[in-house]
């Protein structure tokens, strides 16, 4: 029975806050909201140590049981979610002071991570969904938090929509297995898979069908075009959701279905398509962004298309830990973010910051982790993680590591130029900078720890034979047995991922300090338009559909106004 209460806690924040937030006032709403997160933490992490858990209740739908399950992968998520959840929450605090929504920032705040455990903790497909759409619900609200400006609303609704369209694979996948199987107990399709006896062809479509609902969650391409516009929200949302956790759901979703994917060669190979043209555009549009967010946000965009080739390649436990050390280093750089807005007085234009180190030291400190984490730097987290992924990659296809190794050197250069564009240089800006409250600088210091140190967990086998994340992983995945490279050929890719990432560093430190030439300049009015993508879906989708519903509404009224002439006479 402790298993629905980890889920229950943050729910009954989000109805304490929802229902009488206001009487708590502030600070006391952020604590109530943020303890509860943490409360969830310390018993999702009591159940772990114990050996997992799980919850039935038998007569739910006809036939659906409401099962969770807590093992070593969804503990692993749950782990991350109310982990890094907790930090965020608490740098929130200081974040929201003195905002009019307070307590109904918090309420929904609570709402999200009740809604993303649900996600990790189902064991059958539609408890996964309801938490899939719980996430929707909340990043809508969270998104359009300031919905009195209308771009506010806007952006809320955009991210809104464009899920509902991955949703509809996932609605799809559901109906075609239950038709497949008669069940949609995680648990029970995997035997089902294992035992055989069903037709491969409608095995890969609804493999397809999964995958869409994560292209939509993930940001994927083509489905990316909402986790930009979902920086209108405050910076904690960002953080949150567009880096932690919500984004991730769609390769978890992957992962856990790992038994329908593998050895289909067409969706690996979709997988891995996908996952690499996201993490080339994503990279390519930071690189012309001059909203610090914004920046952010497509970098967030091109670290979900490497978890995807890590699935797409068959490294799925490499797909989990490059969601854990992800979740550290980008919801750092995120705060990082959000400290130097806050020290701005809202500010968010790179091109009015610049020599934010003498103003703001400690979080010049974190920043500066974050980018080596970010970029690759050895020995931080994110370097294992792209590691471990490259390498697979090179498995599959040395031409997909070369590719691959060509996005990790955009990586660097998108996370130093972040680095260069706020922190170096002199001040270009009007404001008078102040470090941040202590409330805000401590969850900081956390996640520089984590950025630093997570990536021990999962060291490659020639340094690490056993290391703790693989196995662990791997008995909730299940063993997806694979040649490992020869000595020689891993310490070679190890040493040249390690040698490429320097250099690229360096070579964008140098290069974002000086004026930009004149291509550059070309590229990126192009890059902060995001290749303009927006503006072909506007001209082949949304004005056609929009012009369709006109005249739609406009014959309804023309038979309407009969109808009451009729009844008139």
């Amino acid at each position: 029975m402790l298993l629905p209460l980890v889920i229950g806690l943050p729910l009954l924040g989000f109805a304490l806050l929802g229902l009488w937030g206001r009487r708590f006032g502030e600070p006391a709403s952020g604590w109530v909201a943020s303890l509860l997160v943490l409360a969830s933490f310390l018993l999702g992490f009591y159940l772990l140590l114990q050996g997992g858990a799980r919850w039935t209740l038998a007569e739910w739908l006809p036939g659906i049981p409401f099962s969770l399950r807590l093992d070593n992968l969804s503990g692993v998520m749950l782990m991350v979610v109310t982990g890094v959840g907790f930090l965020i929450h608490v740098w929130a605090i200081g974040y929201m002071h003195a905002d009019p929504g307070y307590s109904r920032f918090f309420s929904y705040f609570n709402l999200f991570i009740a809604a993303m455990l649900l996600l990790v903790l189902g064991d059958s497909l539609p408890v996964v969904f309801i938490g899939w759409e719980g996430v929707g619900l909340a990043s809508y609200l969270l998104i359009g938090f300031w919905y009195t400006e209308r771009v506010n609303a806007d952006s809320a609704r955009k991210a809104f929509i464009v899920n509902r369209i991955g949703d509809l694979g996932f609605l799809l996948g559901m109906g075609l297995l239950w038709s497949m199987f008669g069940t949609l107990s995680i648990s029970e399709l995997a035997q089902k898979v294992e035992e055989g006896g069903y037709s491969f062809a409608s095995l890969t479509l609804a493999g397809f069908f999964l995958l869409v609902g994560a292209m939509g969650k993930s940001a994927q391409v083509p489905l990316m075009v909402w986790l930009p516009d979902a920086m209108a929200g405050p910076t904690p949302v960002s953080a949150l959701i567009h880096a932690a956790t919500m984004v991730t759901a769609g390769v978890y979703l992957l992962v856990r279905h790992a038994f329908l994917l593998h050895g289909d060669a067409f969706l690996s190979g979709l997988i891995v398509a996908v996952g690499f043209l996201t993490a080339i555009y994503g990279a390519l549009c930071s690189l012309g962004q001059w909203d610090i967010k914004r920046i952010v946000a497509y970098t967030t965009l091109s670290q979900l298309g490497f978890m995807f080739v890590a699935v797409g390649v068959g490294a799925y436990w490499v797909a989990i830990f490059h969601i854990v050390t992800h979740a550290f280093f980008k919801a750092l750089m995120f705060m990082s973010s959000g400290s130097v807005i806050h020290a701005l007085g809202g500010e968010q234009d790179v091109r009015k910051m610049g020599g934010m180190r003498k103003y703001l030291p400690v979080t010049h400190l974190h920043a500066l982790v974050a980018t080596a984490a970010s970029g690759g730097l050895v020995p931080f987290a994110g370097f294992w993680s792209k590691d471990a992924i490259l390498a697979y990659s090179f498995e599959y296809g040395p031409w997909l590591w070369a590719l691959m190794m060509g996005a990790s050197v955009l990586a660097a250069l998108y996370s130093i130029r972040w680095y260069v564009l706020v922190f170096w240089g002199e001040y270009r800006g009007k404001e008078h900078p102040h470090e941040s409250p202590a409330v805000m600088l401590w969850p900081n210091h956390i996640l520089m720890g984590g950025a630093v140190g997570v990536g021990f967990i999962g060291l490659p086998y020639v340094i690490d034979y056993k290391n703790f994340l693989e196995p662990f992983l791997t008995q909730a995945i299940g063993d997806f047995p694979h040649e490992k490279l020869p000595v020689l050929t891993e310490w070679a890719l190890i040493v040249i991922s390690a040698v490429v990432a320097i250099a690229a560093l360096l070579w964008g430190f140098r290069f974002f300090q000086r004026p930009m030439p004149d291509w550059y300049e070309r590229f990126q009015s192009a890059a902060l338009q995001g290749f303009y993508v927006d503006a072909v879906y506007n001209a082949l989708l949304v004005n056609p559909t929009k012009a369709l519903a006109g005249l739609l509404f406009g014959g309804d009224k023309g038979l309407l106004s009969g109808f009451g002439g009729l009844g008139g006479l």
